[in-house]
């Protein structure tokens, strides 16, 4: 078979993975063994959110113009633990606000790890997203806001946990843009990379 036949194969194996939320399954339990292996409870009670837009590079493909960010491509919707390690992510098209991709993430993300009871986000999740949470999933939410004096890069207590997890997953030059056609592929490859990462941390 061709390269491209061989890639084709390969891309809807990773397709077939994420989609049957197989990938999402085997992340998960990679967390909960390395949460334990540091001395805590298997399952999450607090999660940060996040999302970050990146350039799509691929021939084809869903993607939108984040007009915040000025950047034509693709969305990553994140949840991360406390301690950095992702528990679910999204692709959307860019275009696709923080708050309206952020809330399937986390309906998703509930039944991954039921005993959440705090969603830490910034000024970017509003009302809608906030109300959806609290109201309808049961949890509460606390929005961290970025100073409105502050310039240039802030730390911002407990959020600065994603965005240390999203720029050590997301090193490569594979991930710095996004390739695939899919976005399910897309989400998987950021799910590998996590898988990846708690592996070596366990073993």
């Amino acid at each position: 078979a061709g390269d491209a036949a061989e890639y084709a194969d390969a891309a809807g194996a990773v397709g077939g993975l994420s989609d049957g939320g197989l990938l999402d399954q085997i992340n998960h339990l990679l967390v909960m063994a390395d949460r334990e292996k540091s001395g805590r409870e298997a399952s999450p009670t607090l999660v940060i959110v996040d999302a970050q837009s990146v350039k799509c590079d691929a021939p084809q493909g869903d993607r939108g113009y984040d007009a915040g960010k000025k950047v034509t491509g693709r969305k990553r919707h994140f949840a991360v633990d406390c301690q950095g390690r992702l528990l679910a992510v999204d692709v959307t098209s860019a275009d696709v606000q923080d708050q309206d991709g952020g809330l399937p993430l986390v309906q998703r993300l509930v039944t991954l790890c039921p005993f959440i009871k705090i969603l830490v986000v910034d000024g970017g999740y509003k009302n809608h997203f906030i109300n959806a949470v609290q109201d309808t999933l049961g949890r509460l939410v606390e929005v961290v806001k970025r100073p409105d004096f502050a310039k240039g890069f802030v730390l911002l207590p407990i959020r600065w946990r994603v965005e240390q997890s999203i720029g050590v997953l997301t090193i490569s030059r594979r991930l710095k843009i996004d390739y695939e056609t899919l976005m399910t592929v897309a989400a998987a490859t950021i799910l590998f990379a996590s898988v990846s990462r708690l592996l070596a941390s366990i073993t």
